[in-house]
């Protein structure tokens, strides 16, 4: 566990993501939760070393980072809300989808409450912006904001006054911005909101070390180089072929991911590759409309 604040702290799991802690005298927050059973039962104990009191609220970031089987571990009670835990609205929309998905053939399907009761997932939800406060005598005020825009379901979460942000997949760490997931426009008017602001200085990504405003500097200039080279292969109607090259091209670029690791590689040119389909798909559109 690393302590970035006089009250915060980072620990990065044994996945290569980062988990948060906010800690006040009446208890802790969350930001985010180990994936693994062990380990988030391994947090929590950790946690328990700062502050006796319970763990108040789990803020999740992202779809990606719920776990139910780890959330149902933390759980101080039996039952579908054991443990209190925030998400953005349609990212509890994607986990309950999923939950529906998942219920076994039967005559007659499942009720909500006992879909609930299989498994237990955030049950608080918000839209656009919401705080949650921890503590009385000397508030923390925690800022969760939406970035649902970039990712759907995704959150930011601010520290007030502190210049911390946790911003999820939102700022590369260790791995380069994963084009297929996100909206690189919404991201990018994100990222720019972060770097405009003066109060901001740590960055706390969803993987690697814990960084400053470079590495939303780093994320913006990957996507913009992303999003022009893509454009130009797109507009001289070369093959997608081509974005292997591309790929390595912005790898090399991206320290510290050698541009020869596969994995990489592969996510990489995938997210290239939907970028290029988007934009060919649009010309074709206003060529139709032109016509």
């Amino acid at each position: 566990m690393q302590k970035i604040h006089d009250n915060i702290y980072v620990h990065n799991t044994t996945g290569g993501f980062n988990v948060g802690c906010v800690v006040d005298k009446e208890g802790a927050i969350s930001i985010d939760l180990p994936l693994l059973v062990d380990e988030a039962l391994q947090w929590r104990g950790e946690i328990q070393q700062l502050t006796p009191k319970p763990l108040r609220m789990v803020l999740f970031t992202s779809v990606d980072r719920v776990n139910s089987e780890a959330m149902k571990a933390l759980a101080p009670n039996l039952g579908a809300f054991g443990l209190p835990a925030l998400i953005h609205d349609v990212g509890f929309s994607q986990l309950y989808a999923a939950l529906e998905a998942s219920q076994p053939r039967m005559l007659e399907p499942l009720s909500p409450v006992q879909l609930r009761e299989r498994a237990v997932l955030p049950d608080l939800t918000y839209s656009e912006a919401t705080t949650f406060t921890l503590g009385s005598e000397n508030p923390i005020y925690l800022d969760i904001t939406s970035a649902n825009t970039f990712m759907p379901g995704s959150s930011v979460v601010t520290v007030r006054d502190t210049g911390i942000i946790f911003t999820g997949w939102l700022v590369a760490g260790n791995e380069p911005p994963a084009l297929q997931k996100g909206n690189i426009d919404a991201w990018l008017a994100a990222l720019a909101v972060i770097r405009r602001s003066r109060k901001l200085k740590a960055v706390v990504p969803a993987s690697g070390p814990v960084g400053d405003m470079a590495l939303v500097a780093r994320t913006q200039e990957y996507l913009k180089d992303a999003q022009a080279g893509v454009r130009k292969l797109a507009r001289s109607r070369k093959p997608r072929e081509n974005l292997v090259q591309l790929a390595g091209e912005l790898l090399a670029t991206f320290a510290p991911v050698p541009s020869d690791n596969d994995a990489f590689m592969r996510n990489a040119v995938t997210g290239l590759e939907r970028l290029y389909d988007d934009l060919v798909a649009q010309a074709l559109i206003s060529d139709a409309v032109h016509e």
